[in-house]
């Protein structure tokens, strides 16, 4: 079998220097979180290698409230940027100079008025991002068919996805430009891009078998599919090296093996790897089969086949009985023509472990062989290998099974911390003990911890432990239970209803109250009719609560109640109590400018208006009145609609006496007024006035009284009349 890899196959210089600037940055890491936006490349298993080192993957900049952001190689839109500005995120730049160069192009030939055209899947992050540079005033287009159904336009400007299929740029380009007055086309496409598929197109047409290595999720891996394709038809696209169909392969002798811009070294390398061994195992088999041919003709082997039951190898895995223990070694009949030899070092990793102590005579052990034939002619064996094997077929069974291991803590290593669950330790990410971020890993030290296996890698080894994937599992049942109990107990509560609960939560704004299911909320204006009506005075958390629903919100499952309204209404006592011209004690609860407001029974205040403070002029409410004053007033006032009540104080004081006034002689006139003129007419002041919500403070409530002492001569009015008869 003949391997050819094709020239520029894997990584091109723009996921290169992505994953390198990831690399750095974790190394630079200070306390501070690393996200990056979608991808960085599409490569599962490279997310995951980062994801395990501690970077947070994200689709969204509004997820990321601090720390680092790293921008994916396939760039973003400039609105993304600058929200990341404006949070103050440190931005790790990571996108592809190419694209960065498309974006630019896209950026200025927008903003001077041409038509932006994309060559591209419109589904990739690449074209989405380019498409922000221009407020999404581009087209984006990825066939012949969709370029004839454009309409026509003054100024053109066209580029391409950088992993975009050079032959079908040119088929699309070539429409376009009948498409407009003045037609700009920019090819964008990588030339790493177009170096990696000539090379690909190459090798596919020396080859019997092409192989393609690289994400199922990457465009530019797809593209190198479908060219090879055209030139191989015996083409196939793999993620890993355990994907790929050795029985298959067999059947050719040259074969090609191609990689993605997105795919690492290591993956390829596995892939070669993995033939390689397919080779060596063939002719290892081959080879067995022709000393098998002549072993037949052998006495001596049909001898030694008939002493075993079953033929024994390197590698084979052996259970023999201990026949002897010395401080060194143990010996094992293992059932063959040479006994079993379990060297000290080949039984524990521990140097102080004492054999004759450990292990007896008769007991039973299995062994993994590592030489046919040593020194003394024995059977070498390792027990350490065996266990070895064992904790792999245990390590590979419960991650097919997802069984849930559970596991105590013992060190933090690196970005991460090494699990005990029983037959062998584990790596476990730091980002995969819980759905929240971890600042100090030393404080789960020592915790137990339930978990999965979420990556396994037999041939590399490699484990890798979650406890949050149980975590995140339980949360979504929760949910689902609680969605389940809140719809079952919103259908339950019916308005009007009267329900009892414990205080939940207290705010500013309101309480909540748990209602075994369904939360209920009181504003803090239906907790009590007093006007003090502060939540954290009048209730605590936990306490037990009746209140009644007053509204249910359909569309949002939201239940409101109302606690005051299972309280008998402090007006409607007031009412019965209380009628106009009763003179009662009050207390000042509010001083303003226009007048004070007092309390008359809990729940129930009246206005004492500036005007009926004093029957001298009052300058100031402040000056008179002050929170907490006790006083006595007359009700002059009951608005039982608006359940406004207006208050008096000076109604409950004698008036003062007016001082005389001189009357006017017949024919006098008027000093200081240009000729005479009929006075007015005075009516009895009587002050009915009720508080309104828009009362407010006029110059007459501050300059009446002082114009009534005022002596405008002796004019003659109705009341002088009266007072001479």
């Amino acid at each position: 079998m003949k391997i050819i890899i094709a020239e520029k196959a894997g990584y091109c210089f723009g996921i290169t220097n992505a994953m390198k600037l990831a690399d750095d940055t974790l190394k630079q890491k200070d306390n501070q979180p690393i996200y990056c936006l979608g991808d960085l490349s599409h490569n599962r298993q490279e997310m995951k290698r980062l994801e395990q080192r501690g970077i947070i993957k994200v689709d969204r900049i509004e997820d990321i409230p601090k720390g680092t952001v790293i921008i994916r190689s396939h760039g973003v839109s400039k609105d993304v940027i600058d929200q990341a500005k404006a949070k103050n995120l440190k931005i790790v730049n990571a996108t592809c100079p190419f694209v960065g160069a498309m974006q630019h192009k896209v950026y200025d030939y927008d903003r001077k008025g041409y038509q932006i055209v994309i060559v591209g899947d419109a589904a990739h992050p690449e074209v989405q991002g380019a498409v922000g540079w221009c407020d999404g005033r581009a087209i984006v287009i990825n066939t012949p068919e969709e370029a004839e159904a454009l309409p026509h336009f003054e100024k053109m400007c066209v580029v391409a996805q950088t992993t975009a299929i050079e032959s079908k740029f040119n088929a699309i380009t070539s429409i376009l430009q009948k498409k407009a007055d003045e037609c700009l086309i920019f090819n964008t496409i990588c030339s790493a891009t177009a170096e990696r598929q000539s090379a690909a197109v190459e090798t596919a047409k020396r080859v019997e078998y092409m192989i393609v290595v690289g994400g199922y999720h990457s465009s530019n891996t797809r593209k190198l599919f479908e060219v090879c394709k055209a030139h191989c038809s015996n083409t196939c696209h793999i993620e890993t090296a355990g994907e790929l169909n050795l029985a298959e392969v067999k059947k050719y002798n040259v074969i090609g093996i191609t990689a993605g811009a997105s795919t690492p070294d290591w993956i390829v390398k596995e892939v070669t790897e993995r033939m390689e061994e397919n080779k060596t195992e063939n002719t290892q088999v081959q080879d067995q089969a022709v000393e098998e041919t002549v072993d037949e003709n052998d006495f001596a082997a049909m001898l030694d086949q008939s002493l075993q039951d079953k033929p024994i190898h390197r590698g084979s895995t052996v259970e023999g009985e201990v026949i002897e223990v010395t401080d060194d070694e143990i010996i094992l009949n293992i059932k063959y023509k040479a006994d079993g030899v379990i060297k000290k070092s080949d039984y524990s990793w521990k140097d102080d472990i004492d054999l004759k102590e450990e292990v007896k005579k008769g007991d039973m052990i299995n062994a993994v062989v590592t030489n046919m034939n040593d020194d003394n002619g024995a059977v070498r064996l390792s027990k350490i290998k065996y266990d070895n094997q064992k904790i792999q077929r245990q390590l590979e069974e419960a991650y097919k099974d997802e069984t849930v291991l559970d596991g105590k803590i013992k060190s933090v290593s690196g970005s991460g911390l090494i699990v005990d669950i029983g037959f062998t330790d584990i790596f476990m990410p730091a980002s995969q003990y819980s759905v929240r971020y971890i600042k100090d890993l030393n404080t789960l030290v020592g915790k137990e911890v339930r978990g999965k296996i979420i990556d396994y890698n037999a041939r590399r080894r490699r484990a890798i432990f979650s406890q949050r994937v149980i975590l995140e599992k339980e949360m979504k049942e929760r949910q689902k239970e609680q969605r389940a109990r809140k719809e079952e107990r919103y259908n339950e509560i019916q308005m009007d209803d009267v329900v009892t609960g414990k205080v939940k939560t207290i705010t500013n704004f309101g309480i909540f109250i748990d209602l075994d299911g369904i939360d209920g909320f009181v504003h803090r204006s239906d907790l009590t009719w007093s006007r003090a009506n502060e939540p954290k005075n009048l209730v605590e958390k936990g306490q037990e609560i009746e209140a009644k629903v007053i509204q249910k919100n359909d569309e949002e499952k939201k239940i409101k109640l109302s606690v005051k309204a299972l309280q008998p209404k402090p007006w409607d006592t007031f009412v019965e109590q209380y009628k106009e011209g009763d003179i009662v004690e009050v207390k000042i609860t509010n001083v303003l400018d226009f007048g004070a407001f007092a309390e008359i029974i809990p729940g129930v205040e009246g206005l004492i208006h500036i005007s009926e403070i004093s029957y001298r002029r009052v300058e100031s409410v402040a000056s008179e009145l002050n929170p907490g004053d006790v006083v006595k007033v007359k009700i002059i006032g009951i608005n039982r609609e608006k359940e406004k009540i207006s208050l008096s104080i000076k109604a409950t004081q004698k008036a003062p006496e007016r001082a005389q006034r001189r009357h006017r002689k017949s024919g006098e006139g008027f000093q200081g007024r240009q000729g005479g003129r009929k006075p007015r007419k005075r009516q009895p002041q009587h002050n009915t006035t009720v508080y309104e919500d828009n009362a407010n403070f006029t110059l007459g409530d501050s300059f009446g009284d002082l114009l009534g002492k005022l002596d405008f001569g002796d004019a003659e009015t109705e009341e002088t009349k009266d007072d001479e008869e």
